[in-house]
């Protein structure tokens, strides 16, 4: 059956009718902070169940258990510190104003007030502490520790409310949404696939893989499209591209397309476990785990987001998958633990060889991107620079 949300309720901190008028017409005249993307996306999936249990931004003492324990101090496994630090005078005027209790309003990147946070207290970021534990470096080449260096000095928790939604792209559901779409069409058991980037063959092969499993109803792939990193495609072009795909090459019935607006964590094994606990909240059974899932560059252990599992229970199952590639001697695509050739036979998937040969306009074949999927890329403003 499709699990509970994590904790066993899906938080839902969106008032309605005449109590969001009155609070969003409040909220014009409360002090107001401009928090990074992050800490603005953080503050939607909070509010809209996406990061179940919590309802607010992460006390003092639930942060300390994450970086120390990797659990909320209950002892729930949780790996991610889901903290707002705003920097800038204007916010740390208003930070050193609000005492416990008062209502400050948190503005989106257009400046317009979307959440309500009550103020419960105020502690000292530990930067060091975050990057290390965390991310386990202190190397600002880190794109996660690059900007935790620049975030506040100072975190702020307490209990939000959302006053209406961020602008999005298509196909952004809330955990509300995806559960009743499940209900529906009648799925128990989905597999939730996490993505950064538009889909190639080694992401296709590991997908049908999942789809052929008999203990598998459908497979909700979501990918992640907030703030990503310099060199990440567009968050039209991921989903474009997948919408492209997902239409040419996978049965409706059993295949659901969302997208998940959140700042990528490159935390390896940590962050793997957090992206499954949120998918569970959408109502996913399973979670997909490939080869060094939320790496970059060569700060993880490939497989520690297999290993994490072992170590922590959050009630979804993960189905491991190693390193797949397209093996010219097998005909097909492979994986290292079936294909016997050397890597002399064998063709990568990788994105940086992709966006190279899109860039010099060289041909791809069709056994490393779908045609459909090329022509999406092909476009000339495809790729952040």
């Amino acid at each position: 059956m499709m699990p509970l949300p994590y904790g066993g309720k899906l938080i839902n901190r969106m008032p309605d009718g005449p109590d969001l008028a009155r609070k969003t017409e409040d909220a014009r005249i409360l002090p107001s902070i401009s928090p990074l993307i992050d800490h603005v996306y953080d503050a939607e999936k909070i509010c809209t169940g996406a990061y179940s249990p919590l309802d607010g931004f992460m006390s003092q003492e639930d942060f300390t258990h994450v970086l120390e324990k990797g659990t909320l101090s209950n002892g729930m496994p949780w790996t991610m510190p889901i903290f707002l630090a705003p920097a800038g005078k204007e916010n740390t005027a208003v930070l050193d104003g609000a005492r416990a209790s008062d209502t400050i309003a948190i503005a989106d990147v257009a400046g317009k007030p979307f959440a309500l946070l009550t103020v419960d207290e105020k502690f000292p970021l530990p930067k060091s502490d975050v990057a290390k534990k965390i991310y386990g470096t202190t190397d600002n080449a880190h794109p996660n520790v690059s900007d935790i260096s620049g975030m506040g000095d100072t975190c702020v928790s307490g209990r939000l409310e959302l006053l209406g939604r961020l602008p999005h792209v298509k196909f952004e559901y809330t955990p509300q949404e995806t559960r009743e779409i499940f209900k529906q069409k009648g799925w128990k058991n989905v597999a939730g696939y996490q993505a950064r980037n538009p889909p190639h063959t080694a992401h296709e092969y590991i997908q049908r893989a999942t789809l052929e499993r008999d203990d598998i109803d459908a497979l909700f792939i979501q990918p992640v499209i907030g703030k990503l990193k310099k060199g990440d495609y567009r968050a039209d072009v991921i989903m474009d591209a997948y919408e492209a795909f997902v239409s040419s090459y996978y049965r409706p019935d059993r295949t659901l397309l969302g997208s998940l607006s959140i700042a990528m964590r490159y935390a390896g094994p940590k962050a793997v476990l957090f992206y499954a606990i949120v998918r569970r909240n959408y109502g996913c059974s399973h979670y997909i785990v490939g080869r060094d899932q939320a790496g970059v560059g060569n700060y993880y252990d490939p497989y520690g987001g297999h290993r994490i599992f072992d170590e922590f229970d959050v009630g979804v199952i993960p189905l491991r998958y190693e390193e797949t590639f397209y093996c010219r001697a097998c005909g097909g695509m492979a994986s290292t633990k079936l294909c016997p050739h050397g890597a002399e036979f064998h063709q990568s998937t990788s994105q940086t060889g992709i966006r190279k040969a899109l860039a010099e306009g060289k041909p791809l074949p069709s056994e490393i991107l779908r045609p459909e999927v090329a022509r999406i890329l092909r476009r000339g403003d495809v790729i952040n620079e």
